[in-house]
């Protein structure tokens, strides 16, 4: 195979990767500040 084809193929798959991390990173990140409001702000409401 070619050099050059080879290492495009790994800088995309790099990219990619932080693509994808960075996606699920910023999902956790939502979904806990989600529970955090659940968990404390609620009960304020509420009393």
């Amino acid at each position: 195979m070619n050099p050059d084809f080879l290492l495009s193929l790994t800088i995309m798959w790099k990219g990619m990767f932080g693509i994808f991390s960075v996606i699920i990173l910023i999902t956790l990140i939502v979904m806990l500040i989600q529970w955090v409001e659940n968990k404390f702000f609620s009960h304020k409401e509420e009393h």
